[in-house]
């Protein structure tokens, strides 16, 4: 059973960061992102291949940013 929704981001975003306060990760050229409504984490798959499992906003006091990609 396969629950997750999942959004496609590339070309839309040009990266995506989420802030702990004292840290910030950021993902590059993020392809897509996939979640459970109601759930504690996401998955952001990257253009290059790698996956990254990182906190809904909100949880463990994560705020989200990003980027949207040039359009030319």
């Amino acid at each position: 059973m396969n629950d997750l929704v999942k959004i496609c981001v590339l070309n839309v975003e040009e990266w995506r960061e989420y802030d702990f306060g004292d840290r910030v990760y950021r993902i590059e050229n993020p392809a897509s992102v996939e979640f459970r409504p109601g759930g504690e984490t996401h998955r952001v798959a990257g253009s290059d291949g790698v996956v990254h499992c990182v906190p809904a906003p909100g949880w463990r006091g994560c705020v989200l940013r990003w980027k949207g990609a040039v359009v030319a």
